[in-house]
């Protein structure tokens, strides 16, 4: 018998990390090869690991929510044959020494050290390369004011065995019980904070907690880097679509019944794309450097790369619809359809994702009146269409009902000035109320 170390892999594309959202086994799962294993989430895309070879699930590595780096060990599988590790196979003592946690809260700031002629088995040092431990040996590791580098470890990785091992002299690593499941650490009732740090609330009655992690994690932390670094502004644009509404009628009686119908997204989508061909600076993105690379200008676009802002159950996603300027509002629907089949399905490609250049959300008809949406950074603007509601207006003398909509954009007041917000919006909606001149440029 051995032991596979199932490492996270080389995905590609750049990525050094991923975070763990989803474990589909357990510790004492049996698994075949190709078994998913857990699902990974890097900046590109979510991806499901799956098994490299039929075994049984000795330990994993880490939470939902934690980030490995690629190379780390995702899960030790046991197998037939010889692994990547040997298992251990000296009997562990009956009673294997307790490590007094007040001790934990004695230690002094100085670094502890350990004779190494103490140990019962050889170990080695992980020093003088990158130490790989999981997030809650790195947090312990600090409590303890210890450098993980100097503990010496009979695995790839520190354990909490090990730190366990190295707070006590003379007790080796091998000779404490190695916790398959996720390793028991001080409650934070037992350990006092850091200075800065709190610690957690108690529950109030009722509440339940949910960690914010995956997708969720990934929109807050954008969300806020963009109303953070972006002085938004949102100019809003009532609109008559009645005569639109008249046109996308007719154009879908024209269809057979087992072709697909227009909804009027397209329609917008292409006034949008011939209205932004007099109107480039809000098809851009200002690269300010505060990503860390280059910055100081703003790129603009001969294509109109649109991002479609999606729900789905895990929350929202931008695929991106590809030169939209070059497609038939027949084309565009069947491409909206695909883009947001996959989104729902979690079948989008890194390419159905990449290189947007500014954006359309709409919530159709729970759109409400207005809205402000935030700027997908380092884009300049976003478009906000809202629902169609019908309104009377006055027509001369008489009273008449029309079917209006209010447009939103939000623009980033470091690229575009208001002034200029309000002219784009003014074409936009010359189109849009006289639909026929949205297909002459």
């Amino acid at each position: 018998m051995g032991i596979h170390l199932y490492k996270l892999p080389d995905i590609g594309e750049g990525v050094v990390e991923a975070e763990i959202t989803a474990w589909h086994v357990q510790v004492g799962d049996a698994v075949s090869e190709e078994d998913p294993i857990a699902d990974a989430m890097t900046d590109k895309a979510t991806i499901e690991l799956t098994a490299p070879v039929d075994g049984v699930i000795k330990s994993i590595a880490c939470e939902e929510g934690d980030i490995l780096a690629v190379g780390a060990v995702l899960v030790e599988i046991e197998i037939e044959g010889e692994g990547s590790q040997p298992i251990e196979t000296k009997a562990a003592p009956e009673t294997a020494p307790v490590v007094d946690q007040s001790a934990e809260k004695t230690l002094p700031p100085a670094k502890v050290t350990q004779d190494s002629s103490e140990l019962s088995e050889p170990t080695r040092s992980v020093s003088g390369g990158k130490v790989l431990a999981s997030p809650a040996v790195r947090a312990r590791a600090t409590r303890l004011n210890i450098d993980l580098g100097s503990v010496p470890t009979t695995g790839k990785r520190v354990t909490h065995a090990d730190l366990d091992a190295f707070l006590i002299k003379g007790v080796s690593a091998s000779a404490i019980p190695v916790v398959s499941s996720p390793p028991m650490t001080p409650s934070p009732a037992t350990l006092p904070p850091k200075a800065g740090e709190t610690q957690e609330t108690p529950l109030l009655p009722g509440e339940t907690r949910q960690k914010v992690i995956g997708l969720r994690r990934v929109i807050a932390t954008r969300m806020a880097e963009a109303k953070r670094n972006i002085p938004h502004f949102t100019y809003v644009e009532e609109m008559d679509v009645t005569a639109l509404e008249e046109m996308r009628t007719r154009m879908n009686a024209r269809r057979s019944e087992d072709k697909p119908k227009l909804t009027v997204l397209p329609l917008i989508i292409r006034a949008l794309a011939v209205t932004l061909v007099d109107w480039p600076q809000f098809n851009a993105r200002y690269m300010d450097g505060s990503s860390g690379l280059e910055g100081g200008y703003v790129a603009r676009f001969t294509n109109l790369n649109l991002g479609i802002a999606t729900q789905t159950d895990g929350g929202l996603i931008v695929p991106v619809l590809k030169a939209a300027q070059d497609k038939s509002v027949w084309a565009l629907a069947v491409e909206i359809g695909r883009l947001a089949e996959a989104a729902r399905t979690n079948q989008l490609s890194t390419e159905d994702l990449s290189n947007a250049t500014t954006t359309l959300t709409s919530l159709g008809p729970l759109g409400g009146i207005v809205t402000t949406p935030v700027i997908n950074r380092p884009e300049v603007a976003i478009f906000g269409p809202n629902k169609i509601r019908e309104k009377l207006v006055l027509d001369g003398k008489d009273v008449i009902a029309r079917k209006v909509m209010n447009f939103s954009v939000s623009c980033d007041h470091r690229v575009i000035d208001g002034y200029d917000a309000a002219k784009m919006m003014q074409d936009l909606k010359a189109r849009i109320e006289d639909p026929t001149s949205m297909f002459v440029i």
